[in-house]
């Protein structure tokens, strides 16, 4: 049996829809993003301790500004159902996902202190503002379509390390890392995100709009790529 995991076969919501579509048409791009060193040395433990230290801070701020860009999302949501599901989202970030964050910082040395006194990487800057960019100028599809590169990323990263046999787990210093976001709770969320992105496309004539959603699709991968390289800053 292939033990190796696959996103389009172990993750039937990327073979149709808007999500999908993105994700393959921007595919040298995503290969870049999910196989990139860093997320090799997350794998394999070899990461250099220090390149994940500034990960860690520089992942504190971005979620500061990410959580920004999705308090916009209630502001552009034209109806309640989307409000309340942009709102579970910004709530979820703030009650949970940061506190969850600090914690887990503070078990590499680094305390919420430091996190909020950390200068912004250049990574970060061009990669927050972008987002910030599309949620004020953008309506609430462009937004989606801006976020989404993180979201599916992450859980498609955590998916597949968390079930290669070949993943380092005895020994590995990233192994908690990998198992939060190759857990249920964060695929689950990744899917809720998947389906909202769908259902909004069909709402705002993706179809129609593609080539401009594609570019800023495919502009954020690049960016997040970008962001790995934030952990080879000086951080705090």
């Amino acid at each position: 049996m292939d033990m190796t995991w696959d996103a389009q076969r172990d993750w039937p919501l990327l073979e149709s829809g808007l999500a999908g579509r993105l994700r393959r048409d921007c595919m040298e791009e995503w290969e870049r993003f999910i196989h990139h060193p860093f997320v090799r040395g997350l794998a394999d433990g070899t990461l250099p301790e220090n390149a994940f230290r500034n990960f860690l801070i520089q992942d504190y701020l971005y979620l500061v500004q990410y959580t920004r860009a999705c308090a916009l999302s209630v502001h552009k949501s034209t109806t309640v159902e989307d409000m309340r599901a942009a709102a579970a989202l910004v709530s979820g970030i703030l009650d949970t996902e940061l506190p969850l964050h600090v914690n887990y910082c503070t078990g590499w040395g680094i305390d919420e202190d430091m996190l909020r006194r950390a200068p912004e990487s250049l990574e970060l800057l061009a990669y927050s503002r972008f987002i910030l960019d599309r949620a004020q100028t953008g309506d609430l599809l462009d937004l989606l379509v801006t976020l989404a590169p993180c979201m599916i990323g992450y859980g498609e990263i955590g998916a597949r390390l968390h079930a290669d046999p070949a993943t380092r787990r005895d020994g590995n210093p990233y192994w908690s890392w990998i198992a939060l976001y190759g857990g249920q709770e964060f695929t689950d969320l990744v899917e809720g995100g998947i389906h909202r992105l769908n259902r909004v496309g069909a709402q705002y004539g993706a179809d129609a709009r593609y080539p401009m959603l594609r570019a800023e699709f495919n502009t954020a991968v690049r960016l997040e790529a970008a962001f790995w390289e934030a952990g080879q800053g000086t951080g705090v």
